[in-house]
């Protein structure tokens, strides 16, 4: 296993993991329904846009092929600026039905404000290959992150809306400080892991 940073190169398969990975997260279900593709690959190449112009991913590589990644957003938010962020997000909107963009908007609305307020690393997207799931290439990314948080003295902040991946994120000290529905029910946790010191 080579985890490293993603490379313009690893674009495609980047985001061919992640739509696998994602098709059965209930927050994806409910943002895309049965509109899920494409949409969802336009979706999650604007996310890894984001995290390679202004913030962190990493890949986890098997014999040359990359096969597990996560997203982050370092302390303090994405290096893009806002406008720069907007104009893309317009861009990635125009493609997707009225409704999906109005899901989305409740979303952002609804989860704002749980983060900590505190400088933090953020967890956007983690996805493996769901055909090497449990071989620990996801708790690669997984540590490539939570590593510069613990250098830095500083907790980390995610959100699923998959319950069964709640007990996998305690197993890296995350512990959940907040959950919500989502207006068709779909429930959302969010989990926080508080600093950590290294002796």
């Amino acid at each position: 296993m080579t985890t490293r940073p993603a490379v313009a190169a690893d674009r495609e398969r980047i985001v061919e993991i992640a739509t696998a990975a994602f098709v059965t997260e209930p927050a994806f279900t409910h943002f895309f329904g049965a509109d899920y593709e494409p949409h969802a690959g336009t979706l999650l190449g604007y996310l890894l846009e984001l995290r390679m112009s202004g913030g962190l991913a990493f890949v986890d590589d098997v014999d040359g092929h990359v096969v597990a990644v996560s997203m982050w957003d370092p302390p303090g938010g994405l290096l893009m600026s806002k406008a720069d962020r907007l104009a893309r997000w317009q861009e990635v909107a125009s493609t997707f039905p009225p409704d999906v963009v109005q899901r989305f908007q409740e979303y952002d609305e609804r989860v704002h404000g749980f983060a900590p307020e505190q400088d933090h690393y953020y967890l956007g997207v983690i996805a493996t290959d769901p055909l090497l799931r449990g071989r620990g290439h996801g708790s690669a990314v997984m540590r490539a992150g939570l590593s510069l948080a613990d250098d830095t003295d500083l907790p980390a902040y995610l959100e699923t809306g998959t319950e069964r991946n709640v007990g996998y994120y305690k197993r890296f000290d995350f512990d959940v400080t907040a959950q919500l529905e989502l207006s068709d029910g779909t429930r959302i946790w969010c989990l926080t892991r508080g600093p950590t010191h290294h002796g």
